[in-house]
């Protein structure tokens, strides 16, 4: 092996151990107390993933281009899209969601016209992401409900909320995926009512996003999204629902 086969190794492998690195040492929402607390856990899990990005990308930069001037670019890229990668990281610090019980198993059947010969049934019945519009660094509020339904017997059932984001990647032409919350509760079967909020940082770029909600139990699971349209200093909030269900 040569000398600049050497040199690429090493450094895809410091590439990896600044990115893993990273997610070992998150902070831990559930041991967060007051908003003081919060915003240090934010800017500490922000600078973690910023600069390990920014260090990445001048690594690359350097294996690509064979020289340190390569690497001051790599390191502007990978700072530059460094945060978004962040807060997709950091997005149980920056988002909530918490469901309740509304309606019971009875009840819900016959709401939503529900027959045990359906088997098991997951369903999100709406979500929505208001206000409709938006300026980056304020803060959206999500509201939505949903059921979970079995043949009649089932007590309780295990359920995975989960919250995401995707962002427009316009020189790629596609989405990408940013980060996702999944929080496992148990539920009985019937009508859940979800609420929470996300917080939009006002460092992200301007473009294109989409908050997705997802809901999975007993090998079904459903999922409707928002797209959310970012700019600086307002935002317009787009309807689009993905709804996919395991039969």
């Amino acid at each position: 092996m040569n000398a600049f086969r050497i040199k690429s190794v090493s450094l895809l492998l410091v590439c990896v151990f600044l990115l893993t690195s990273c997610a070992s040492v998150l902070p831990d929402p559930s041991q967060i107390r007051t908003e003081e607390e919060r915003v240090d856990a934010r800017n500490k899990c922000i600078a973690m993933y910023t600069a390990g990005g920014a260090a990445a990308g001048a690594l690359v930069g350097g294996l690509i281009g064979g020289d340190w001037k390569a690497a001051g670019i790599g390191a502007l890229v990978g700072g530059g899209f460094g945060f978004l990668v962040a807060w997709g990281h950091c997005l149980s610090l920056y988002s909530t969601l918490q469901s309740q019980p509304v309606a019971g198993y009875q009840q819900t059947a016959q709401q939503v016209g529900y027959n045990p010969s359906q088997g098991n049934v997951t369903k999100i019945q709406n979500f929505n992401v208001t206000p409709g519009t938006i300026t980056a660094g304020q803060t959206a509020n999500l509201g939505g409900s949903y059921y979970v339904m079995a043949p009649e017997g089932a007590k309780e059932m295990k359920v995975t909320e989960t919250r995401y984001v995707k962002y427009f990647d316009p020189s790629k032409n596609e989405w990408t995926n940013l980060g996702a919350v999944d929080q496992e509760i148990t539920a009985a079967p019937g009508l859940r009512k979800a609420d929470g909020k996300f917080d939009i940082p006002k460092d992200v770029p301007e473009g294109k996003y989409r908050i997705g909600f997802k809901v999975a139990s007993a090998g079904k699971e459903d999922t409707v999204e928002r797209d959310l349209f970012v700019k600086k200093g307002t935002a317009s909030l787009e309807t689009h629902r993905a709804s996919v269900a395991m039969r």
